[in-house]
């Protein structure tokens, strides 16, 4: 990491919004920057400068009790993928502002994590259980976090030394 270095910083006094950030994603097609809190959905375009709310009243609490614990632009489907504490996972379409709820997890969600491709997801529940679904969200396993066995069967023991 020593061999990081900041090539560009930008300000902006317009990016006030309700609440505090808890996830951001960059949009792939535009290069704007998402923004999550307990309230809203913010888009911020660093080139114009130009701030939009995308208010998601219908799955964040206007009381600001809506934790938001993942947030990812899916280029593919024009759309960010929102994790909510609750244990929404929520579709929101970038083009028309729609809100569909695509799962819940009545446990609640800790976190969530898109592979590089777009085509799995990675989410971790309240039970301390991760599931691992497709890009359609259909589950393909669900495992607990904690096992006894963990490791057990890719264990080898060698006999010669």
């Amino acid at each position: 990491m020593r061999n990081l270095k900041l090539l560009k910083s930008l300000r902006s006094s317009d990016l006030q919004g309700q609440g505090s950030p808890q996830c951001f994603s960059v949009r792939a097609d535009t290069g704007s920057l998402l923004i999550a809190s307990q309230y809203s959905i913010t888009e911020y375009d660093p080139r114009t400068g130009q701030v939009t709310s995308l208010t998601a009243d219908s799955f964040l609490p206007e009381d600001g009790s809506g934790v938001v614990v993942g947030l990812q632009d899916l280029a593919e489907l024009e759309s960010a993928c929102l994790a909510t504490a609750s244990g929404d996972v929520v579709l929101f379409n970038l083009n028309t502002c729609q809100l569909e709820c695509v799962g819940s997890v009545d446990s609640g969600l800790t976190s969530m994590s898109w592979s590089p491709d777009e085509e799995l997801v990675i989410l971790t529940t309240g039970q301390e259980t991760i599931i691992m679904m497709t890009k359609d969200f259909e589950p393909i396993t669900e495992v607990g976090i904690h096992q006894d066995d963990f490791g057990e069967g890719m264990v080898t023991h060698s006999d010669s030394v």
